[in-house]
């Protein structure tokens, strides 16, 4: 029993190109790093005395930032190569959180929020184009997900480091994420020294022709995409508000479903991908898609953290079905040449969503309730499922 399961993780694992697994460690470096924005709010407030709207400014120029970023990223890497955009995001990323950590005045450091967002994450499409040139499109969804474990795993690890920090200095925290920074730099550096991914693909003649802000269909995924982050981000906006309010769950409660999140990624997903990898990508992430809806749809019907548990385990299944997926179909669609633009572009509907997502929940938590929010939430998931088929549909014409 037990050799079975070792071979059922090793099977999902084996294979990929020497590249990813650089680049994913690379990737779980910088997001061990990730202590400056979970605690960025109260470091606003408490440490330099903001209100709460001078905050909420400083925190919506650091998400415009990254909506920035993301498309610029990706854009230049497809220019001038992946392995200079990523280095180079991270070394002034990390020098840029140093000294956004000595400004206090409200419009220096909303403009210093602004630019290190915009240069580090410039980092994330040009790490997403690179994994997608370094593996074969057999293998790209594996290589998708051994990219999300390692943001994952390090994300683990980053708020709960963040937290001992922050605890001593606030400063601390800027210091930490720098160090990180520089740490995912040097090793891209010195590991992929002379690399050559062997598994690029090369454009075919006529792939990568026109412009992708006029291809209809990769625009109709983009949409799919953010509709599906809206509803995912809701885990950042309304979740933790309702959980504690309806539910009845204290922090610890509420930081543990969030754990559980994470660690059924760590777990589960690599083998789930294994098994499906040669289904077409927009079946999977059109199931993905509606489970993800469907988990949060349910916590209207249940309490108790047994039952949050369940919902959180619905709604994961769904991500780790719909994300990984949608990475394949944006690089399968762009075509080679336009690979960087494309995952930029793919990036950039995140931080739009990350932006958007707590004005919507919010917004009908307040007015409407938690039971409509999450109702529907669970029934846009039925549309999605079917335009994903018919995104299906137009791939096989």
């Amino acid at each position: 029993m037990v050799r079975a399961i070792g071979q059922l993780y090793a099977d999902a694992f084996r294979g990929l190109p020497a590249p990813v697994w650089r680049l994913s460690i690379g990737l779980f470096v910088n997001r061990a790093g990730t202590m400056v924005l979970p605690f960025l709010s109260l470091y606003l407030v408490r440490e330099l005395g903001f209100d709460a709207g001078a905050a909420s400014t400083a925190l919506a120029a650091f998400g415009l930032g990254s909506v920035a970023g993301s498309y610029a990223g990706g854009v230049i890497a497809g220019r001038v190569g992946t392995l200079q955009v990523q280095i180079w995001s991270l070394v002034l990323a990390g020098a840029g959180f140093l000294l956004v950590s000595q400004l206090r005045g409200f419009l220096a450091l909303t403009a210093g929020m602004f630019l290190v967002s915009a240069i580090g994450d410039g980092y994330r499409p040009a790490c997403i184009t690179a994994i997608v040139e370094a593996s074969t499109p057999e293998l790209r969804p594996r290589a998708m997900g051994l990219m999300r474990l390692a943001a994952n795993a390090g994300i683990a690890v980053g708020p709960a480091v963040g937290g001992l920090l922050a605890g001593i200095d606030y400063a601390w925290i800027f210091v930490g994420e720098a160090v990180t920074c520089w740490a995912a730099a040097a090793w891209l550096s010195f590991s992929m020294r002379g690399e050559t991914p062997s598994a690029i693909e090369r454009p075919a003649p006529g792939t990568g022709a026109g412009s992708l802000w006029r291809d209809p269909r990769f625009l109709a995924l983009l949409a799919l995409v953010l509709v599906l982050a809206l509803v995912l981000y809701q885990v950042f906006a309304t979740l933790p508000l309702y959980l504690t309010s309806v539910y009845g769950l204290n922090e610890t409660q509420v930081g543990l479903i969030f754990a559980l999140n994470a660690a059924l990624i760590v777990v589960f997903e690599m083998v789930l991908i294994k098994h499906l990898e040669r289904r077409r990508p927009e079946v999977v992430m059109g199931l993905g898609m509606f489970l993800m809806c469907a988990g949060f749809g349910l916590l209207p019907f249940g309490s108790g953290m047994a039952y949050a548990a369940l919902t959180v385990a619905v709604w994961t299944v769904g991500e780790m079905l719909s994300l990984p997926f949608s990475n394949v179909l944006v690089a399968e669609y762009a075509g080679a040449g336009r690979a960087g633009t494309a995952i930029g572009m793919y990036s950039a509907v995140f931080s739009v969503a990350l932006i958007l997502a707590p004005v919507v929940g919010l917004g009908v938590l307040e007015r409407f309730g938690g039971d409509v929010l999450w109702t529907a939430c669970g029934l846009v998931g039925v549309p999605l499922w079917i335009l994903c088929a018919a995104l299906r549909v137009r791939a096989d014409r």
